[in-house]
């Protein structure tokens, strides 16, 4: 831990720079074709979905056109499961599909394979993702859950309210599960794995690393709420140093995944309308160094435990 923190090199996810990744004109050339490329890829994930959604639901190319409609209203998704899993499969087809391009253009002019982006392993570690969306899941859940009944209203979990029944509930879940994984993997791609690489290709600094991933991955959220800032730069804090430490983005991913797992089934329902701007909410400091010592704290967890680490695939110094 010592030797990563004073010194990013220390990390095997950044083991592997080499010239090639600090040369200016390649960094300068990775933006406007990676987004041209990621622009091309959400369209191609949203004619997809439309097709998919076409095909399988009842009124086929109608239904998916009004479900398409339907996203003109901010609470569109908490309004019934097929529109959530709707929404769910557009942000898992946009998000992975830009993801994908944008960082295998920058794995070409980078000279780099884009596994790199992932992980410092010959192969991607599923079992860290695994325990990664375990131990958050049992830790950040009853966390969030304990602070949301301070809520003197407390909404009703989404999983019971807008699902009656067993069947329709398994389907939520199973959904929710597996597309937020998609879309915290495509999140992770980007600013866990190109940004986390190219800041660490001009600097060694671990905490200079750790800010500007934070701040990035934050400022990309467009809330204009100072507290709704605060929580998402620490969590990409801590994300960013989970994989430091674990040598790839396999465990942020999972522990990405559970947090918005958590909320979107049990806490709130999900809504594509921004969060209404208000005053700073002082309550949130304490509950932000708690985040980042949960997330700093289960990844050192994994780092040090030598059977979790060795079922993981991590090899730590």
């Amino acid at each position: 831990m010592a030797a990563v923190f004073e010194d990013a090199r220390g990390s095997a996810f950044l083991g592997d720079l080499k010239p090639a990744d600090r040369r200016i004109g390649r960094v300068a050339l990775t933006l406007p074709v990676g987004l041209i490329a990621a622009a091309l890829a959400a369209i191609i994930g949203v004619v997809f979905v439309m097709a998919l959604f076409a095909g399988l639901a009842d009124g086929g190319f109608n239904t998916a056109k009004a479900l398409i409609e339907s996203l003109s209203d901010p609470a569109a998704a908490a309004g019934s499961l097929q529109t959530l899993l709707f929404v769910l499969c557009l942000l898992a087809a946009t998000n992975g599909g830009m993801a994908t391009a944008f960082a295998a253009v920058a794995a070409m002019l980078h000279e780099r394979p884009l596994r790199s982006y992932l992980t410092s392993a010959a192969s991607y570690r599923w079992r860290l993702t695994l325990l990664g969306l375990a131990l958050f899941a049992v830790t950040l859940g009853p966390l969030l859950a304990g602070l949301a009944q301070l809520d003197p209203h407390p909404p009703a979990a989404p999983i019971l309210t807008l699902t009656p029944d067993l069947d329709s509930r398994i389907v939520h879940a199973v959904g929710a599960i597996a597309l937020l994984l998609v879309a915290a993997a495509a999140e992770e791609l980007v600013f866990r794995g190109w940004l986390l690489k190219l800041t660490g290709a001009f600097t060694h600094r671990t905490w200079l690393i750790l800010i500007i991933n934070g701040l990035a991955f934050s400022a990309v959220h467009f809330d204009p709420n100072p507290d709704a800032f605060l929580v998402r730069m620490v969590l990409g804090l801590g994300l960013a140093w989970s994989t430091l430490r674990l040598g790839g983005v396999e465990f942020a991913v999972g522990a990405h995944a559970a947090n918005n797992i958590v909320i979107l089934l049990f806490l709130q329902p999900m809504t594509l309308a921004p969060e209404a701007p208000h005053p700073f909410r002082w309550e949130v400091l304490p509950i932000a160094a708690g985040m980042l010592a949960l997330y700093v704290g289960l990844a050192e967890l994994v780092a040090r435990t030598p059977r979790l680490s060795r079922w993981a695939g991590v090899a730590t110094a």
